[in-house]
């Protein structure tokens, strides 16, 4: 899995030799490309361990819908694990381009959340409150790379969920000059771990130090998709005891649609 992996990024770098000066000195690590393979193997090591538990007449048909469901969970973080890493070497190496499209920045707002939603009842987080939060007004059209930015902040967001297991994560959006922001919330424990991978210049020593390397690993490659976009990030503590994120993104209005602000009250209306 290892050479599949590398041999893989290496047929994505050698599309466009030139021009891999923008964000592509992590992905270059071979421990980074180690910790993507390791993760791999655990997902399929589960994937194959579930399903000989299925066809294992000693179980009941409840507990077999149970792996069933781990299956289900395993292929699905599979499945977003070599999405975040093949998205970030396209994008690092320039054979790839952003992909902006206008759309309507509350309504996938609105989506994101309601996904989000559907994942704490997934995950059985009854005593967690889910907070969603936007200053954007009505129809805000803008142009903008939003599938990877939805996965970026679909990683961030499971991060939240793992670190939290009763009070709340809070999701919030707003645009300013160009910027659309992006920032989520918690109360639960996770600000150690999450200042580690997401703003420390060797993010791999403390990957190697985590105990869920799945979601430690997930947070570098989104932090790599973060510099690709030219975006950036903050992450601080928060009134709660918590962990706060905050991402911004550079993104465009759509023609013939302007945001306007009110020197005096700050009020902001759409034309």
């Amino acid at each position: 899995m290892f050479e599949i992996l590398r041999n893989t990024y290496k047929d994505v770098s050698l599309n466009n030799v030139q021009g891999q000066n923008k964000g592509n000195q992590m992905l270059k690590k071979p421990d980074i490309i180690a910790g993507v393979s390791h993760e791999v193997r655990t997902q399929m090591n589960a994937i194959v361990a579930f399903s000989y538990l299925m066809n294992n007449g000693r179980f009941s048909d409840t507990e077999k819908r149970e792996f069933s469901e781990q299956i289900i969970m395993s292929c699905e973080q599979l499945i977003g694990l070599f999405e975040n890493f093949l998205d970030t070497a396209a994008l690092e190496t320039s054979s790839t381009r952003e992909e902006p499209k206008v759309c309507d920045a509350g309504k996938a707002f609105e989506t994101l959340t309601s996904e989000f939603r559907v994942l704490m009842r997934k995950k059985g987080r009854n005593n967690v409150i889910l907070i969603q939060e936007d200053d954007l007004p009505g129809e805000l059209m803008l142009r903008m790379d939003l599938s990877r930015i939805n996965r970026i902040l679909n990683n961030l967001f499971r991060n939240a969920l793992d670190h939290t297991f009763s009070g709340f994560i809070k999701l919030g959006c707003l645009y300013r000059d160009g910027k659309i922001t992006y920032y989520i919330k918690d109360s639960g424990q996770g600000l150690t771990l999450s200042r580690e991978l997401l703003l420390s210049d060797n993010p791999e020593i403390h990957y190697s130090e985590s105990q869920d390397t799945y979601s430690a690993m997930n947070l570098i490659l989104a932090r790599n998709l973060i510099t690709a976009l030219e975006g950036s990030i903050r992450v601080e503590a928060n009134e709660a005891g918590g962990t706060s994120v905050f991402l911004s993104f550079p993104v465009k209005e759509s023609s013939g649609f302007t945001i306007h602000s009110d020197s005096v009250t700050g009020n902001r209306i759409a034309i």
